[in-house]
């Protein structure tokens, strides 16, 4: 996908004026905006991997007393960070913001993966009920949709790497169920069906990022033209 040159990225140099070294409106404002991104989307990773592991450690129907607050302003600040990535890039051409970015997606990823091996080791032992089920299953695809977000907010982002260390905890997770049902002599054959699920979902979102078949292409598409449209009335050009 080319850049619009509405979107094309400006060096620090496009942040001073013509005939002065203060810094321009524009320069403010995109310093404002990586402020901005970053610190709302720190606060929301934060929230989220607070939430996660109070549901691990105090159970999840201790967790469940004001959960939706929790989960509201945890996808507020999200948003606004989000959102803030978006304008800092596609409009203002921050150059430092998209490294960030990229490092806050791979620090989604690790947390992910690190989830993903937490709920192995409930699915192995068998000791869950089906609410906690539907919380681990909610949780891991709320963090996987985290990564995907955040992955949306660069141009030309490639999530394949991203899926390599998803697709080996795929690998080990088959590999438990295999020894759970068959090695073992106390498996509870009504679990299975929730290991294949489980097993099925994660494995089919690691294939498509490893395919790389453009299934997000047109929203990133929607994205760009919404702000190649808008990028003038938005941006300052001082």
């Amino acid at each position: 996908m080319s850049s619009s040159p509405n979107t094309t990225p400006r060096g620090p140099s496009s942040m001073l004026p013509r005939n002065g070294n203060r810094l321009s409106q524009r320069g403010m404002l995109s310093i404002l905006m990586l402020l901005l991104s970053i610190g709302a989307l720190t606060f929301a990773l934060l929230g989220g991997a607070r939430l996660i592991l109070d549901i691990f450690n105090v159970g999840l129907l201790n967790s469940l007393s004001g959960i939706s607050t929790k989960v509201f302003v945890i996808a507020l600040s999200y948003a606004v960070g989000w959102l803030a990535a978006m304008v800092a890039i596609r409009i203002y051409g921050n150059l430092f913001l998209p490294l960030v970015i990229n490092l806050l997606t791979w620090g989604c990823l690790v947390g992910v993966c690190a989830l993903y091996v937490l709920i192995l080791q409930k699915l192995y032992l068998q000791s869950y009920d089906l609410p906690h089920y539907v919380a681990y299953i909610t949780i891991v695809t709320a963090g996987l949709g985290a990564m995907v977000g955040l992955h949306l907010i660069i141009e030309e982002h490639d999530l394949r790497p991203f899926a390599i260390p998803l697709m080996i905890i795929n690998l080990i997770q088959l590999g438990l169920i295999v020894f759970r049902y068959v090695f073992t002599t106390n498996a509870n054959a009504t679990y299975l069906w929730k290991d294949l699920l489980f097993f099925l979902v994660m494995a089919a979102f690691s294939f498509f990022m490893l395919a790389h078949i453009g299934l997000l292409k047109p929203l990133r598409m929607q994205l760009t033209n919404y702000f190649d449209r808008n990028s003038k009335v938005i941006r300052t050009e001082d």
